[in-house]
């Protein structure tokens, strides 16, 4: 079973520009979390992007902002071209540069952990894709390394400003969905809701009135996972989270609050997905806390 998994940065930020390789099943399927901010631009293409217990249904020129720590993934259509533009950065990168106010301000729409889809008017668009071209040019740039990344951070702060007035002016409009993307927003907020629980697919479905087998195909069809998979991988990051933001949690506690019935079966299920023990993860994160203490 593919379950949701943690991605580490070598670098404090990263930026691909105008990605047009497709996701690559054995690596990219499943949902999975990061401890650091993401954008997210999309070009083109065919695709559903799923953030906690909410689907978006993507169009060119659409903008994300994450946090990164809540559950989320990329489905775009099979055989369709897909391209996008990322960039992953540790706060600290934009908090060394400005006064801790601005920064603030600017680092806002991550922080808040809303994960809201921005739909971009045409003239923002090419404002927005003007801006990702020039961060390239400097990413790709072969002036000096140091001078070049200041240049990128700055050009990085102007883009952060643009995204923080779209935030302000744009965070509530959202389209209507169609009845089967209707349903899918319904599971996953049923799961949402009860994932600490035991949960069969019997109780979903008669919850919302659908068949069995017609609620697993939905899913299927628009997240790219089974409903099932999706539950452990959500149980899996709630686990990741309290690790995160309590670190002297116990690991027993962690796995009841998680939603699974017995110890030894989350500690197989987290080791499968994150690489490492429960116990030894809770122990990165105390460590983690006291370093930046």
């Amino acid at each position: 079973m593919l379950l949701a998994y943690t991605m580490q940065m070598k670098e404090p930020l990263s930026f691909t520009h105008r990605n047009c390789d497709p996701l690559h099943t054995e690596v990219d399927d499943g949902f999975h979390s990061h401890p650091f901010y993401e954008i997210y631009y999309f070009h083109a293409g065919k695709c559903n992007y799923i953030i906690g217990d909410r689907i978006h249904i993507l169009e060119p020129g659409d903008l994300i902002l994450m946090h990164g720590m809540t559950l989320h993934r990329p489905h775009p259509e099979p055989d369709t071209t897909y391209i996008r533009t990322t960039l992953h950065f540790y706060p600290s990168e934009i908090e060394q540069y400005l006064h801790p106010e601005r920064a603030k301000w600017l680092l806002e729409p991550f922080e808040k952990l809303n994960n809201e889809v921005i739909h971009l008017t045409q003239a923002q668009q090419i404002e927005v894709e003007e801006c990702f071209a020039q961060m390239n040019q400097l990413h790709q740039g072969n002036e000096n390394q140091e001078r070049a990344h200041d240049r990128f951070i700055f050009k990085l702060c102007d883009f952060l400003v643009m995204a923080a007035h779209f935030y302000e002016t744009a965070m509530h409009h959202r389209k209507i969905l169609s009845d089967k993307e209707e349903h899918l927003q319904h599971i996953i907020t049923y799961l949402e809701s009860n994932y600490m629980y035991e949960v069969a697919l019997s109780d979903i479905a008669s919850e919302l009135h659908l068949s069995k087998p017609y609620m697993a195909a939905l899913f299927k069809e628009l997240t790219g996972t089974t409903i099932i998979k999706y539950l452990y991988q959500r149980r899996i990051n709630q686990a990741k989270l309290l690790f995160r933001f309590q670190p002297e949690i116990s690991v027993t506690e962690v796995s009841k609050k998680a939603g699974f019935k017995q110890i030894s079966h989350f500690s197989r299920t987290f080791k499968q997905a994150v690489g490492c023990s429960p116990e030894t993860y809770r122990i990165q994160q105390q460590t983690r806390l006291h370093q930046d203490n």
